[in-house]
């Protein structure tokens, strides 16, 4: 039962996108497709047709990868995001599948929502799956033209999976900031407070020295280690890649692909 406790983390509440592992996933005020994983409100911002994949790979285990795929559906009041997860492999997977919503309320202030449906498939006839339904609500406000803070609460309900013990999903208090330096040059900061752990301290800059590049790093003080990674925008793709070092665990690694239908 300790294994599947640990291992829905990896497809609850943990960043999605190699941009967000490059800035150690600290992506509570990111404005990307990805936002339908990392921060609902954040959707709002997305006002373009966009698909995206990622797949992380951790530790060189191809039992740890993690597949992620995004679509971000702008309608006239709000964005819709359809995001669906998965972490394992043929004898044990996590899924989750997510339908989101963010809406700017005001010039300054948007808000966001999910629904979660998360399952547990073990291949072995003995065990059950487990499932179970969750949701999650975050904010996003720009206090001025370079500072801008979020928040985010995952498993909002205090959910727990189906089973005649129950499993449950942790509960994730995540505060962040984006502050912008010049156009160039962003640095964001969030704290995050599984409940049932230690508060996480996550930093990250990312600098663009060009039109077509991206350079990023950042770092986490919970389990201590360092992130990196470069991004690239060509016409309508962005590619980006991302990883960190552990110092027990080693290195874990992510590709990210996006499309959007940008406007003329």
């Amino acid at each position: 039962m300790l294994i599947i406790s640990i291992q829905i983390l990896a497809i609850g509440h943990s960043g999605v996108g190699a941009r967000s592992l490059g800035l150690g996933h600290a992506n509570v005020t990111l404005s990307d497709i990805w936002a339908s994983n990392n921060n609902q409100a954040a959707l709002a911002q997305v006002r373009e047709f966009g698909l995206g994949f990622a797949y992380e790979n951790r530790f060189g285990l191809s039992e740890l990868g993690l597949k992620n795929f995004n679509i971000a559906i702008p309608i006239k009041l709000g964005t819709f995001g359809l995001s669906v997860q998965q972490f394992g492999f043929s004898d044990y997977n996590e899924n989750k599948f997510g339908l989101a919503y963010g809406l700017n309320v005001s010039k300054s202030v948007s808000l966001g929502v999910q629904l979660d449906y998360l399952l547990i498939s073990i291949a072995d006839a003995q065990t059950p799956n487990k499932d179970g339904l969750t949701a999650e609500i975050g904010i996003l406000a720009d206090v001025s033209k370079k500072l801008t803070l979020g928040a985010h609460i995952y498993n909002l309900p205090n959910s727990s999976l189906s089973g005649d013990v129950k499993e449950k999903i942790p509960m994730i208090i995540r505060l962040g900031l984006n502050y912008e330096f010049s156009k160039k040059l962003f640095a964001v900061v969030d704290v995050e407070k599984n409940i049932d752990l230690d508060p996480n301290l996550k930093v990250g800059i990312e600098y663009h020295p060009i039109e077509a590049l991206f350079f990023r790093g950042g770092l986490n003080t919970y389990d201590f280690h360092f992130n990196g990674g470069l991004g690239i925008e060509l016409k309508n793709f962005n590619l980006d890649l991302g990883f960190s070092h552990q110092t027990y665990l080693g290195y874990v690694s992510q590709i990210s692909l996006q499309y959007t239908l940008r406007k003329k």
